[in-house]
């Protein structure tokens, strides 16, 4: 089934519950957030959708983009030319957000889910229940986007430790100079005793500066 006839399908069924036919790289449909858990259950047990598989769930954060997706992001702060965290004051503003990449095996068709939420309360419904898969990519989205999903079996960090602050995926995060008093500074560019010309690629019997073939 092509996506738009799935959106369109979707739309009969949960009238308002579905926003916007999303048409670009990946198609699909944006939805309700509050409603997302429920829509997931018809994409998988509706015997002509039978999306029987969550590819991959995705946090984004929508910073420097309009409601629409269009606009232009914001810079990225990570390490300046000596190695150390950049810095700034700037706060990120606009939506945080989900992608779900779905696929039906049966029917080979593919359709996404989008929702958007807001910044400062920024709450999904959890579709671990329709897609146990999903309990690890909402566990990655809340640790590094920040997105929280309510009825989660156990809502917690899997990439960083629990006491880690921020969520290194948002735009305005800012990495510390220090965690658990090890410092996190890069090398400095500057500093660097390595350049291209020191890179040899294996089989070419060339030899490396001050060492052997």
């Amino acid at each position: 089934m092509e996506a738009n006839a799935i959106h369109d399908l979707l739309k009969q069924r949960f009238a308002d519950g579905v926003l916007d036919f999303v048409d670009g790289l990946e198609q699909g449909a944006r939805v309700d957030a509050a409603r997302v858990a429920e829509i997931a259950q018809v994409l998988r047990d509706e015997d002509d959708l039978d999306f029987d598989s969550l590819m991959c769930l995705t946090g984004i954060d929508w910073d420097g983009y309009d409601e629409s997706g269009k606009g232009k992001s914001v810079a990225i702060l990570g390490y300046d030319a000596s190695g150390k965290p950049e810095t700034g004051d700037r706060v990120g503003e606009g939506e945080l957000g989900v992608a779900y990449a779905l696929y039906s095996h049966r029917h080979g068709h593919k359709f996404c889910l989008f929702v958007r939420v807001p910044r400062n309360a920024p709450e999904v419904p959890s579709v671990s229940g329709v897609w146990p898969t999903a309990a690890w990519h909402e566990r990655e989205a809340f640790d590094l986007a920040g997105v929280s999903f309510t009825g989660h079996p156990d809502l917690r960090r899997i990439l960083l430790e629990d006491g880690w602050v921020g969520h290194p995926l948002r735009k305005d995060y800012q990495m510390p100079d220090l965690w658990n008093e090890v410092p996190l500074a890069g090398r400095s560019y500057a500093d660097a005793k390595w350049g291209e010309d020191d890179v040899v690629l294996p089989g070419t019997g060339d030899t490396k500066p001050g060492g052997d073939a």
